[in-house]
């Protein structure tokens, strides 16, 4: 029999697996994962041309012999440790995605399932702002942004696609291929989020069982797989926040000037991506307050220096954008563009009892987001943030009912992720008043701090902005992350060893990993029906 082992030397100091030391094993699933990442992109890039001509169940029959193989090739050792484990959730993952960007068209004469890209034929949206770089190079827009849809944001995101363009089209590729080749960026930076998700973990002491459950979660959640197919700039700052967080706990830790230049330049590049980067930077602020008065408490040097190299890195990359279109046109710092109030979507009207604890309408009888339909009196448009994160957190804007025999596996999706919702926040809560073996009181402030002023940030968006299409999970993805976390870390808590109550706990990390599997198994079900 095949199994799991439940110690992960990456992380227990003094552990030694099949000869291999604690540093060596970690690099080679550093290396691995990469390897895998990079081959199978490489190889889908050669085999599609975005024809949709192979069926969801080629990619689950892929699926099966990428794990046969890796699993075949640990057969001698009778067992699979973590990073044989990690190394099949990071395939899977990458198949899943490859396998929602090869059905989900975007080209000159079609775009499916997209957030306010527009066509790549006109001149606004994010198509049009793409194509702007493609056509124009390095130069950046010479008109007032706030002019054109979606020109206000940074232009990071859109520069690399529109060079990736002209680099595909030099190479005889034609512009429309080219343009559905954007997704294999946004499918690389959702497989960044995967990696770079598996180093917080292990910066967090994450280990075995907990730990796979913790990466299973962000490599098999929907958010992921949707954002790996879609070419605005939402998945690349994603990726920047997550990098932020890995660099902030690894700084805390290690208060190297490489480390902190990583944080610098890692929030530098999420604000020349999106503004919502910014809010990484206060939680950072704190952890850097915090040791400085560590460091005085303790009589150590203070290293002001580094805090200046942080500054002098950080804000010019981050901010010169922004301080461009305020000089030159008078755009203010934070302006976010705002739909008009005679939308269909608009949702103004509302009382904030409405908005936030009515439930009369029964919301959740439709597993997708609610919509007016025609000539029925009963429909509505989503008007609790509340409800509309956790359906959009699955199925995004889109409804998959079309899908022949997917509306049961969608009703019960949302349930198992209300179950998994509610013990991530009992989770965290646990951890933030008790004293544990994996959050220091710095990285626990960070950290719940960090989604703390994420989710109010985005209730305050979402009246500022009463709109359906506010209330998008999309806007706080980095909590995901972050309770995936909480779930690997109180499974690793549970001990059943304690004698009075272990059948209890045995039963429960059975549960959570029901729980997980049922999750990953469904989504997997849903994801891959797209293609079928």
């Amino acid at each position: 029999m095949f199994k799991i082992s439940d110690r992960d030397p990456v992380i227990i100091p003094g552990e030694i697996t099949s000869s291999l030391k604690r540093s060596e094993i970690d690099s080679q699933t550093m290396k691995g994962c990469i390897f895998l990442n990079v081959l199978l992109g490489l190889l889908a890039m050669a085999s599609f041309d975005k024809s949709r001509e192979i069926h969801g169940i080629g990619f689950a029959v892929l699926s099966m012999i990428l794990v046969a193989s890796i699993v075949f090739a640990r057969s001698k050792y009778k067992k699979l440790d973590t990073r044989d484990a990690i190394l099949i959730v990071f395939a899977l993952g990458f198949i899943l995605r490859l396998n929602y960007v090869v059905h989900t068209t975007v080209n000159f004469s079609e775009i499916w399932r997209q957030h306010d890209v527009r066509s790549f034929k006109g001149d606004s949206g994010h198509a049009g702002y793409i194509m702007y770089f493609y056509e124009n190079g390095l130069k950046l827009p010479d008109f007032d942004p706030t002019t054109r849809y979606q020109f206000y944001h940074p232009p990071l995101h859109h520069y690399i696609a529109g060079t990736w363009m002209r680099i595909l089209t030099s190479f005889g590729f034609s512009p429309e291929r080219a343009v559905g080749s954007i997704q294999f960026l946004t499918l690389f930076y959702s497989m960044g989020c995967l990696f770079i998700s598996e180093r917080i973990f292990s910066q967090l002491k994450l280990y075995g069982t907990g730990k796979i459950l913790a990466l299973s979660i962000v490599a098999f959640h929907p958010t992921f797989i949707i954002l790996a197919g879609s070419v605005n700039n939402d998945v690349l700052s994603i990726m920047f926040i997550l990098l932020t967080i890995y660099a902030a706990i690894k700084w805390y830790r290690e208060t190297t000037i490489k480390n902190i230049i990583l944080i610098a330049v890692s929030i530098g590049l999420g604000m020349m991506t999106k503004l919502s980067s910014a809010l990484i930077a206060p939680p950072v602020a704190v952890l850097f307050l915090i040791k400085l008065i560590t460091n005085k408490r303790n009589k150590e040097p203070l290293n002001i220096r580094r805090y200046f190299a942080f500054g002098g890195v950080c804000i010019p990359l981050g901010m010169w954008f922004y301080i461009r279109n305020l000089v030159k046109y008078d755009v203010s710092l934070n302006y976010v563009i705002r739909l008009e109030d005679d939308s269909p979507q608009y949702i103004g009207f509302r009382t904030v009892f409405e908005r936030l604890f009515d439930l009369s309408n029964h919301p959740f009888k439709n597993p997708f987001l609610n919509e007016i339909v025609p000539d029925d009196p009963d429909t509505f448009f989503e008007y609790n943030p509340f409800v509309s994160i956790i359906k959009t957190s699955v199925f995004g804007e889109w409804r998959y009912d079309h899908i022949n025999g997917a509306l049961p596996w969608c009703k019960f999706l949302i349930i198992i992720n209300i179950i998994l919702i509610i013990i991530s926040l009992a989770a965290m809560v646990w951890f933030t008043v008790k004293r544990n073996m994996y959050l220091d009181m710095p990285t626990k402030v960070f950290l719940v701090g960090y989604w703390g002023l994420i989710f109010v940030n985005f209730i305050k968006f979402s009246f500022d902005f009463p709109h359906t299409c506010s209330m998008d999970f999309r806007y706080i993805v980095p909590t995901l992350v972050i309770g995936a976390a909480f779930i690997g870390m109180l499974y690793g808590q549970i001990d059943p060893k304690r004698r009075k109550y272990r059948k209890i706990l045995n039963y429960a990390k059975s549960a959570l990993v029901a729980a997980v599997s049922l999750f990953c198994m469904s989504s997997a079900v849903i994801y891959i029906s797209l293609g079928m």
